[in-house]
């Protein structure tokens, strides 16, 4: 049923893209830009800016915030089945086209996002390219989401051993289920529009997420400890139909792209000077911030996670830290 209603969405947003109807001669392209986070996040406030750019090169946007268009995987699934679809998402959820890609968040691997972008744009990453190109998906540029920490509802965490048992709300998404597992937790997928209810009813102990996201959703509401873990410099990726991307005349593209790029930077610098204010602001809601995280223990616990992934290509991570000058 979700790949027919995945069809039938596809269908209709093409038909938008592709000038079916006489509106779209009056007004150039639309594209339709889907996303799961609040119209307050940065995402969005990117969105804004990359709309407010490309309508001066004669490309509509419309705006999809809190998951209006439904969660990550299925509004990428709509993506590649042709729909004029940009989102945003994590490089886990791309990886079930192109395996290698959920290795650019891997735990503890960065930093700093300037080691993030130095590998997207290496020979390694944009060998990857081709297994997105087969599945109709462009990746238009990267940027820092966040740096990703554990929050709980009523326990602090300091290392492993702490954290035996925690019910932990993760990503549909097999290198965050790895994360919770060598962190001694128990992975509980679910919706990130649920997990404020989650933690409020005990559903789940724990989550995951940068401070900022946790903010969005007020998830200050309902955790009681947050840890500084920063167990992953999360990169995301902004993506969109490549079909509908070429359709699109030179000129156009090359406006959509410069947009895409500008938003990205626009992100990355908010969220990278975010952090601390986050962390700041969460404290003084009333949450208890964890700051002496054994983080070296958690780190000795992650390196296994690459055995859960046998599609990536032999000595994936080996190769990364190779490309990042390790």
């Amino acid at each position: 049923m979700r790949k027919i209603a995945a069809l039938a969405g596809a269908a209709m947003l093409s038909a938008a893209w592709m000038g079916t109807s006489p509106a779209f001669a009056q007004s150039g392209p639309t594209v339709r830009f889907g996303h799961m986070n609040s119209p307050t996040h940065i995402v969005h406030r990117g969105a804004e800016r990359m709309r407010a750019a490309l309508e001066q090169a004669g490309v509509r946007m419309e705006l999809f915030p809190s998951a209006q268009l439904g969660e990550n995987s299925a509004v990428l699934e709509q993506l590649t089945l042709g729909a004029n679809i940009i989102t945003q998402v994590g490089p886990g959820t791309i990886a079930q086209y192109a395996p290698n890609y959920s290795v650019l968040v891997y735990p503890f691997l960065y930093n700093n996002f300037e080691e993030v972008k130095r590998l997207i744009e290496s020979p390694l990453v944009k060998s990857w390219e081709p297994g997105l190109a087969r599945n109709n998906i462009k990746l238009l540029c990267a940027f820092n989401f966040g740096t990703r920490d554990l929050y709980t509802r009523n326990r602090p965490v300091r290392t492993p051993a702490d954290a035996a048992g925690l019910k932990v709300r993760v990503q549909p998404v097999a290198i965050y289920t790895e994360l919770v597992r060598s962190m001694g937790g128990q992975p509980t997928p679910m919706p990130w529009p649920e997990v404020y209810s989650a933690l409020s009813q005990g559903v789940i102990d724990a989550a995951e997420a940068p401070p900022n996201a946790l903010l969005d959703q007020k998830h200050t509401e309902a955790a009681r400890f947050y840890m500084q873990t920063n167990h992953i410099l999360d990169a995301s990726v902004i993506v969109m139909s490549l079909r509908a991307f070429n359709a699109l005349p030179a000129p156009q593209q090359q406006s959509l792209q410069k947009a895409a790029n500008e938003m990205c930077d626009w992100m990355t610098g908010e969220a990278t000077r975010s952090y601390d204010e986050s962390v700041a602001e969460i404290e003084r809601r009333g949450m208890t911030i964890v700051r002496d995280v054994d983080r070296a223990a958690f780190a000795r616990n992650a390196e296994g996670i690459a055995a859960a992934f046998p599609n990536w290509t032999p000595n994936l991570v080996g190769e990364v830290r190779k490309a990042l000058g390790r």
